[in-house]
């Protein structure tokens, strides 16, 4: 009996996560490309691909204002950029 509780109450956080992820990927689409939550034991997992490690922090701060559960991995990978891509440089003075 213990156990369809759980799937019970399992079932309406997966749906809330599968909007969020939606919510969150249209919302960023110009730094997100995928993203998928995972609920699992001791909270969530995060997976996706972003085009920046800012569109990746992105997912993380977003998901955790919505949700009061822990982050237990964020798994999204982060495209490499496109070969030519003006990106700035950390060096001082040009």
């Amino acid at each position: 009996m213990a156990m369809c509780t759980a799937l019970a109450c399992r079932d309406p956080l997966e749906r809330s996560l599968r909007e969020w992820a939606t919510e969150i990927c249209q919302r960023h689409r110009s730094h997100l490309r995928e993203l998928w939550f995972k609920a699992v034991q001791r909270g969530v997992v995060i997976s996706g691909v972003a085009r920046s490690y800012y569109g990746k922090q992105l997912a993380l701060c977003e998901l955790q204002r919505r949700c009061g559960l822990p982050v237990i991995a964020n798994q999204i990978e982060v495209e490499a950029p496109e070969p030519g891509a003006n990106f700035p440089t950390n060096r001082i003075g040009g």
